[in-house]
């Protein structure tokens, strides 16, 4: 008699666990289908391709236990990995890095969202601390091109930015938009540091927010023209509170209905706006006369209409040449790739590389081009 009601108990466990793994493969299935579908049209495909990355994990662990258990419903978390595997490969990669060879014939490029170098910080001593390690980083890295995305410019007698960082590297030439300005001393925006000439610029607007922007530069490099974007995205604009809410595990019951919908809200306010944003991105890029490098933060992941709409026709330096765990956001969720280099197919990527610096909530990451 015991041993039948510990075989209905293990029997009715696995039938639980079967019904979880069909709706994470349904999630999957969602995620898959995400960049074709406009967040305008539904959002809900948006919001499973942000959280691929812990759908596709959870299957695998299914079919781990599946096969350890010698079960049937192994196919289940089986077509579910089969059918995410290359949107998987957007996120991590096991290829080796192709070498450089010469440093001196290729152009290196850093992108990094500095989050206004903390400047709201800024207190005593430590006033510039996140400035100057910044600063120190970029010259560590000998950057070529350096893109800055949530850039913070004050003026001599609060945070200045642009003077001490062309004091402090090669970079002599520069390109900086403001999208607002605060009295005399608070500016924020983007910027594009270059140790090459400028020849031309430009700034992308987006009508449908205040905070975000574009710029386009053209860099002269061995007798070509290179246009360098470098924008930043409508962010989700989650508070502490929502954060936390999102991170942990918190029991169903004592979830606040209110603070659900509310993440809801700024989830699909935030994916509407970013793909009207990419198409105007996308238009400008493909209006370019010259092969483009395309940095920023798009605060959307490789399986969203977003990056599918920018990457058109482009490579994407993380899958070519990167390796390892692509994540850049360095905040409260886990395995999110929100920051990008993209390319013309005319040029060559190598060495792309996330830099595990803790200045920001972002890491900062790199790659070596050149011209075919």
């Amino acid at each position: 008699m015991a041993k039948k009601k510990k075989n209905a108990k293990t029997s009715g466990l696995q039938k639980l666990l079967f019904y979880v793994n069909l709706i994470l493969a349904v999630a999957v299935l969602l995620a898959f289908i995400s960049p074709y579908i406009n967040p305008l049209t539904t959002s809900l495909p948006a919001i499973f391709g942000l959280l691929f990355p812990a759908f596709y994990i959870l299957n695998f662990l299914f079919l781990m236990y599946w096969l350890l258990s010698w079960k049937k419903y192994l196919i289940i978390p089986l077509i579910a990995m089969i059918l995410g595997y290359g949107m998987f490969l957007k996120n991590v990669r096991f290829t080796k890095v192709k070498p450089v060879g010469n440093y001196s014939e290729a152009l290196k490029i850093v992108s990094y969202n500095v989050r206004l170098f903390d400047q709201y910080k800024a207190k005593g001593n430590d006033t510039y601390f996140t400035r100057n390690a910044i600063f120190s980083f970029i010259k560590s890295e000998q950057a070529d091109i350096v893109c800055f995305q949530e850039f913070f410019h004050g003026n001599e007698k609060y945070f200045p930015t642009i003077g001490p960082f062309i004091e402090s590297q090669a970079a002599k030439n520069y390109h900086v938009d403001y999208t607002k300005i605060v009295g005399d001393s608070r500016h924020y925006g983007i910027a594009t540091f270059s140790t090459y000439p400028i020849v031309n610029r430009g700034a992308i607007r987006f009508e449908n927010s205040r905070n975000n922007s574009g710029i386009f530069t053209d860099v002269v490099y061995k007798n070509d023209t290179i246009r360098i974007f470098n924008f930043h995205l409508e962010s989700v604009k989650f508070s502490n509170a929502d954060y936390r809410f999102v991170s942990e595990f918190i029991d169903p019951e004592a979830q606040n209905q209110t603070n659900s919908k509310i993440i809801f809200w700024k989830l699909r306010n935030a994916f509407v706006k970013r793909a009207e944003q990419a198409k105007i991105v996308a238009d400008y890029i493909k209006e370019s006369p010259h092969p483009v490098i395309v940095c920023g933060d798009f605060n959307d992941t490789p399986s969203s209409f977003v990056y599918h709409t920018i990457s058109n026709n482009l490579k994407d330096a993380f899958i070519e040449t990167g390796s390892g765990i692509g994540s850049t956001y360095a905040g409260d969720i886990p395995f999110l790739r929100i920051d990008y280099m993209l390319h013309s197919p005319q040029l060559d990527p190598f060495k792309y590389q996330k830099h595990a610096c803790n200045y920001s909530d972002h890491y900062p990451v790199s790659c070596y081009f050149k011209i075919k």
